[in-house]
C-alpha cells in the first residue's frame, strides 16, 4: 500500500506544471441524449471566478484549512451547511462553494468548501489538502448544482413529471458509493426520489461538483446543454475507492490514450490489482483497467486505447484507495 502511494506521488509531481487561467472562455455545448437511454455526462464547464488570492502560511498534509493573505478575506461568503447527509440531499442555499488551487505541485485541485471565518476557509468534514506552500494561488467559486446546470421554475431546461418514470432523471454517487436519483416535479421544483411529493424537500441546491459527472437517463430523445467556463488547465480530483464519476475536462472529443490519465492510475498487469475505470457502452457498463503498456478491458482484454472520450462525458473511476486522477491540460491546444 505504501508503495503503491509512493509511486502515485511520484507520477504527479513529475507530470509538468501550468499555470492557471489559459485560454479561459465561457462554453455552451450540446450532449445528445436518446429517450430511455442512460448516459454519463461530466460536469467540467464551471461558474464564475468570485475571489482570488493567496495562502499566507504553508499548508501540511491532510491540514483542514488556511489562511488566506489578506485581512477577513471571506467575510462577504457564508457557506451553506452540508454538515448531515439529510442537509447534503437539501441545502438551504445555493451558497455552496469550491476552492481550486491555481499555481505549484496541485495546480487545478479543486476542494469542497465547508466554512469561512475572516480569512481562514476550512473544507468540509472528511477532507484535507496536500500539502502545499505559502503564497500558493487559489481562486474561490460557488458549485455547480442541479438548479445551476439544469435550472428551475421557468428556466428549466430538463423533462419536468410527476415520478421518475415520466420525466428525466439525474443520478449522483454518494460518499458511500450509492446512487442518489433526481427529478424535477412539473409544478413544484427539483425532487429525490424517495421525497418526490409536491410538498417534498427542495433539491435544487443539491452539488453536481465540478469536475465530477451525473448518470443522466433522458425520457425523450433531445440535447442538453452544458454552460458555463473552460478553465483551460490540469483538471485534478480527489476519487474514492467506493467510486467516482469523473467528467472528461475538454471540449473537444479525446481518446484515452492521449489524455495523460495513465500516468495518475496505479497500473498492474492484473486487474484484480489495477484501478478500475468503468465505461457506459450502450446501457452496459465495460471495466478498462492499464497493464503498464496499455488499457485493456477487464473482460476480453481487447485494447481501449483509442476509446473516444466524447465532449460532455464522463466515466466511473474505482482506485483500490482513495487517490488523487489528472488528465493532461489544454489538450485542445496540441
Amino acid at each position: 500500500m505504501k508503495i503503491r502511494n509512493l509511486i502515485l506521488v511520484l507520477s504527479a509531481l513529475a507530470l509538468p506544471l501550468q499555470a492557471a487561467e489559459v485560454g479561459t472562455s465561457y462554453l455552451s455545448l450540446p450532449v445528445a441524449v436518446k429517450q430511455a437511454e442512460s448516459k454519463m455526462v461530466g460536469i467540467f464547464l464551471a461558474r464564475p471566478v468570485l475571489l482570488k488570492g493567496q495562502i499566507a502560511n504553508a499548508v501540511s498534509n491532510n491540514a483542514t484549512s488556511f489562511t488566506a493573505v489578506g485581512t477577513s478575506v471571506f467575510n462577504s461568503y457564508t457557506a451553506a451547511d452540508e454538515s448531515t447527509s439529510a442537509k447534503v440531499l437539501a441545502p438551504a442555499s445555493d451558497d455552496l462553494y469550491i476552492v481550486e488551487l491555481t499555481s505549484g505541485p496541485y495546480n487545478g485541485l479543486v476542494k469542497q468548501v465547508g466554512s469561512f471565518s475572516g480569512s481562514i476557509l476550512t473544507l468540509k468534514s472528511g477532507d484535507g489538502f496536500p500539502a502545499l506552500p505559502a503564497n500558493t494561488t487559489f481562486i474561490l467559486r460557488k458549485d455547480n448544482t442541479l438548479a445551476s446546470v439544469f435550472g428551475e421554475g421557468a428556466n428549466v431546461s430538463i423533462a419536468t413529471g410527476t415520478s421518475t418514470a415520466n420525466a428525466d432523471t439525474i443520478s449522483v454517487i454518494d460518499s458511500s458509493g450509492a446512487y442518489r436519483r433526481f427529478f424535477y416535479r412539473t409544478g413544484s421544483g427539483w425532487r429525490y426520489e424517495l421525497d418526490r411529493g409536491a410538498t417534498g424537500a427542495n433539491r435544487a441546491n443539491v452539488r453536481l461538483s465540478l469536475g465530477t459527472g451525473i448518470l443522466f437517463k433522458s425520457y425523450l430523445n433531445k440535447n442538453i446543454y452544458l454552460s458555463g467556463e473552460y478553465r483551460g488547465t490540469r483538471s485534478l480530483i480527489n476519487t474514492s475507492d467506493k467510486g467516482t464519476i469523473v467528467a472528461y475536462p475538454y471540449p473537444v472529443a479525446v481518446k484515452l490514450k492521449d489524455c495523460g490519465l495513465k500516468d495518475y492510475l496505479y497500473q498492474h498487469i492484473d486487474p484484480g490489482q489495477a484501478d478500475e475505470l468503468k465505461f457506459l457502452d450502450s446501457g452496459s457498463f465495460v471495466s478498462v483497467f492499464h497493464n503498464g503498456t496499455n488499457f485493456l478491458s477487464v473482460i476480453a482484454r481487447s485494447n481501449n486505447d483509442d476509446r473516444v472520450l466524447d465532449v460532455g462525458g464522463a466515466f466511473i473511476a474505482q482506485p483500490g484507495v482513495p487517490e488523487m486522477i489528472a488528465f493532461s491540460p489544454q489538450v485542445i491546444t496540441k
